[in-house]
């Protein structure tokens, strides 16, 4: 299944520059990821139409992005990660964004949930290792 009705947004392309501009870049696709009710069945169903949102919106991304040895991103656009849970706790996920921010390469992390912790604002880590981070709730649509 696909994402529900899409409408197109202009939103900035996804570029190098400062940690403010990539906080607002993370924040910008944060926003667009959250804007919509998604239908899946399954995790790669949530991933596709993830895709399709990202696409729409003229953001280049490769999924399933090997990070290196022992670690693969959900999505990658230009050092943005993006990694998608639709089950599990706060503490693990968090253990997982903590390796991918160490990353060299890895310029933000942008955390998106299906789960309720999700919702929880965050006000004690905008930036992690002096990379911006972020988490998001995606909203589930009825099957």
């Amino acid at each position: 299944m696909a994402a529900a009705i899409f409408t197109r947004r202009e939103v900035a392309p996804v570029s190098r520059g400062t940690a403010m501009e990539e906080q607002l870049q993370l924040k910008g696709i944060g926003r667009l990821l959250a804007g919509f009710g998604y239908r899946y069945g399954s995790e790669v169903q949530l991933h596709q139409a993830l895709s399709t949102v990202l696409d729409q919106a003229g953001h280049a991304h490769v999924r399933e992005y090997r990070l290196d040895a022992s670690n693969r991103a959900d999505f990658w656009l230009d050092g943005l990660v993006i990694e998608v849970k639709v089950a599990g706790s706060l503490a693990d996920a968090l253990r997982q964004v903590g390796r991918y921010i160490s990353l060299p390469q890895v310029r933000g992390v942008l955390l998106a949930t299906t789960e309720r912790w999700g919702e929880r604002p965050l006000v004690a880590r905008p930036a992690w290792q002096g990379k911006p981070f972020n988490i998001i709730r995606l909203k589930r649509q009825a099957l």
